[in-house]
């Protein structure tokens, strides 16, 4: 899964990137495994193309987008060109995430948390709690990055 090429599943893949060049995602909507977050995009451009999950949400959802990235052990919600993290939906056996997976201890999915995104997702409460963490998280995602 760490060597996912393209964007979307999609055939195309550019032979000048490698597979560390970003991150794995899984769209938890359709299930599709997209590279998103590639570190070779540019910083300084106003209008930054949109990213492979920005892209996904857009094609699929109208552009509301649930991803899981797999790197990080963090769910990413995406509605139109923004972003923000939310809590993983797994914990260790104390109920701790464990994000970037560095402790390494075995890790179980949160049926509340899924549950919780669940319902989020199908009340289009996507859109609202992406401004409210984006409000109130000291960790802003640039615009259209994923």
């Amino acid at each position: 899964m760490s060597k996912v090429k393209g964007s979307g599943g999609s055939s195309a893949i550019d032979e000048q990137d490698d597979s560390t060049s970003g991150e794995t995602a899984i769209c938890l909507v359709t299930g599709a495994i997209i590279r998103a977050g590639t570190s070779r995009r540019v910083y300084r451009t106003r209008n930054r193309a949109a990213g492979a999950c920005t892209l996904h949400a857009r094609k699929v959802a109208s552009g509301t987008g649930l991803f899981f990235l797999l790197q990080k052990c963090t769910v990413l919600l995406v509605h139109n060109k923004k972003s923000a993290y939310s809590a993983s939906l797994y914990v260790d056996e104390n109920g701790e995430e464990d994000p970037g997976l560095s402790r390494g201890r075995p890790l179980f999915l949160k049926e509340e948390r899924f549950e919780a995104l669940a319902t989020l997702w199908r009340q289009h409460g996507i859109p609202g709690e992406v401004a409210q963490i984006r409000s109130t998280s000291d960790r802003v995602i640039r615009d259209n990055w994923y």
